[in-house]
């Protein structure tokens, strides 16, 4: 992988303030995505009680404290996925603003990655109802490193998109290594 390209993309991309608050806030709201899909029924008792929105916020709070309690490292990877997610979604956008080109199966793993990265947010307990979708839940129990091994592929998933993208930007002339 050539560090250099990925320099420059990201030069180019996120010297305008913009793409750098698109980044910010998409990586909050996919934080708060993956805290939500941990914490599904408190978040919908919740609402269901009309409550204040101080409780809310008290938990989204207890939701990510809970993750950090039950693993550090879990929670680390939800929020290097988060950051990636709102990195690669920025970098998609800008090479569709100038490339005018999605970019198609390249930008479509950076979409796996955030799909994937959505399994690692929760302990293997919680996650069980979205890989049931699969048929793999009794699988889980079985799993060394309590659900990282959904989050770090999706990192890495992540990382190889962001990487060809940039080489897309570079390769349309956008940006100059």
């Amino acid at each position: 992988m050539n560090i250099t390209v990925m320099k420059s993309a990201f030069q180019s991309v996120f010297r305008d303030t913009r793409y750098v608050a698109v980044s910010v806030l998409i990586s909050f709201f996919m934080f708060f995505i993956f805290i939500l899909v941990n914490n599904f029924s408190t978040f919908v008792t919740v609402l269901r009680l009309h409550s204040s929105a101080k409780l809310m916020i008290d938990v989204i709070t207890n939701g990510a404290v809970n993750i950090l309690d039950y693993s550090a490292a879990l929670f680390a990877s939800i929020i290097a996925v988060s950051i990636l997610s709102g990195m690669t979604i920025s970098m998609i956008i800008y090479q569709v603003r100038f490339t005018r080109s999605f970019g198609g199966k390249r930008n479509l793993a950076g979409f796996g990655g955030i799909f994937g990265g959505a399994f690692s947010s929760a302990c293997s307990a919680c996650s069980t109802t979205l890989v049931s979708i699969f048929g793999v839940a009794g699988g889980l129990a079985i799993l060394p490193l309590k659900g990282l091994e959904f989050s770090l592929p999706s990192i890495g998933i992540l990382v190889m998109s962001m990487y060809f993208i940039s080489k897309g930007l570079v390769e349309s002339g956008r940006c100059k290594i």
